[in-house]
């Protein structure tokens, strides 16, 4: 199992996501659109730019964040935000809207499973859940090879592809409402010049990501998302 202290100030340096960034923007606003409204729980929040960025949309947002330097950072950077160190420590019945953005690859299969409890417990009946995790069947990783994304970091110890990944949450009981992929965007994906290959991959994901929807087929980009209920 992944060590918290695994998850401290140089992880999140290193992979870029210690500040804000535009892919926030975008979850934000699929959040906004598939999710529907009510109070929400960011799964995994890291140093709570996501929830700082959804509770600018006017709603109550709170976190689940096992990393003790990242839970700490987060309720800086939101501090209208409760972040939890543990999902089996949520309140019953809360939250109406939940957010997992690169989590479940960090978590065994079992490990999961339980904190899949953890939120069950925690949701309201209707409430509905947006899941990002890299695609290991998607194209991105058929043209990087070895060489893709997701195989850099060591915290990913649960790599699944689109299909594998939802036969488990169906498995789980969850009812697939959306899926989609994000397409394209960590260039070059051949030897093509940098701004050619970007031209010739990335503007499905761009188109995409501009209009804060999800239209892309699954399997065609880096990442797997998935709407449940």
């Amino acid at each position: 199992m992944t060590s918290f202290d695994e998850y401290g100030e140089s992880y999140y340096q290193a992979n870029g996501q210690s500040q804000d960034r535009p892919a926030l923007r975008w979850y934000a606003s699929l959040a906004r659109r598939y999710l529907g409204s009510g109070p929400i729980l960011d799964v995994g929040c890291g140093t709570g730019y996501l929830m700082k960025r959804l509770a600018a949309q006017g709603s109550q947002v709170d976190g689940v964040e096992v990393s003790p330097y990242s839970a700490a950072t987060a309720r800086i950077t939101s501090p209208s935000s409760t972040v939890y160190a543990d999902a089996q420590l949520l309140p019953a019945e809360t939250y109406a809207r939940f957010t997992a953005i690169h989590v479940v690859e960090h978590l065994a299969d079992s490990d999961l499973r339980k904190m899949l409890e953890g939120l069950r417990r925690a949701a309201l009946p209707q409430a509905r859940y947006l899941i990002v995790t890299p695609d290991l069947a998607g194209r991105a990783r058929q043209l990087h090879g070895d060489r893709w994304n997701a195989f850099r970091d060591p915290t990913h110890i649960n790599l699944k592809g689109h299909r594998e990944w939802r036969e488990f949450f169906v498995g789980e009981g969850f009812e697939v409402i959306r899926e989609a992929s994000d397409g394209m965007w960590n260039v070059p994906y051949s030897n093509l010049p940098k701004p050619v290959d970007a031209l010739r991959r990335s503007a499905p994901m761009a188109l995409q990501f501009l209009s804060g929807r999800l239209f892309l087929r699954p399997g065609s980009g880096e990442s797997s998302l998935f709407v449940l209920h």
